[in-house]
């Protein structure tokens, strides 16, 4: 049998270990949470909360490098990577809300379609057996949501209320936009893998029909 290239039929590799590398940095991330709602709502100080978040940013592409780089894609990091950047977006919009009211309405938002999502999901990996990646509707929703908050984070109160207004718009259209797609693939998902990993049910057993010992 040939031998395979270095790395080669490692790159798709999904392993089931919870202490990795790449997840102790996404635990970092989750850590650093509370320490930016301190520093920004207690202290009041913008750029020192920026700088954690800067750093909770850092911490996100490195572990998304390392888990690709060195083949520590992990089930658990695959669901625990987007619950990190969930809860840091929720409070970097609790954070904004106190400053600017209008912020409320995706933090409500994203609360109740995360809860509903995520009972999905739950269901799917339940049935399904894996982890499903995130699409191009929520990537861009996540993007729309960084933008609008670093806009206000870094130049609070002089940015025109016609740009809020502009950037918030953006960011609730495509919020709606992937909970109606997310709930679609997730139910679709559930659907199919009704019976299982791999959705095939399983083969009716063939009847023996019993020879009556008394017809011989």
């Amino acid at each position: 049998m040939p031998k395979l290239p270095e790395n080669e039929g490692t790159e798709n590799v999904v392993s089931k270990k919870i202490i990795t590398i790449p997840n102790l940095l996404t635990f970092l991330r989750i850590l650093l949470i509370p320490l930016f709602l301190w520093v920004y709502l207690g202290l009041k100080n913008q750029y020192l909360g920026l700088g954690v978040l800067a750093f909770s940013f850092f911490t996100d592409f490195l572990d998304g490098f390392i888990a690709r780089k060195f083949h520590m894609v992990s089930e658990f990091g695959k669901a625990l990577d987007p619950v990190a950047d969930k809860l840091n977006q929720a409070a970097i919009l609790v954070g904004l809300s106190f400053r600017y009211p209008f912020m409320w309405i995706p933090f409500v938002i994203m609360f109740f379609k995360e809860i509903y999502l995520g009972i999905l999901m739950l269901i799917s990996i339940h049935r399904s057996g894996r982890v499903s990646q995130a699409e191009w509707y929520g990537k861009v929703t996540t993007f729309c949501i960084y933008f609008t908050t670093a806009l206000h984070l870094i130049w609070p109160g002089t940015v025109p209320k016609a740009v809020s207004w502009i950037t918030m718009g953006i960011t609730l259209f495509f919020q709606l936009l992937s909970f109606v797609l997310y709930a679609i693939r997730n139910n679709r998902l559930i659907r199919e893998n009704k019976n299982g990993p791999g959705g095939e049910a399983p083969a009716p057993q063939e009847e023996t029909e019993e020879k009556d010992p008394t017809e011989d």
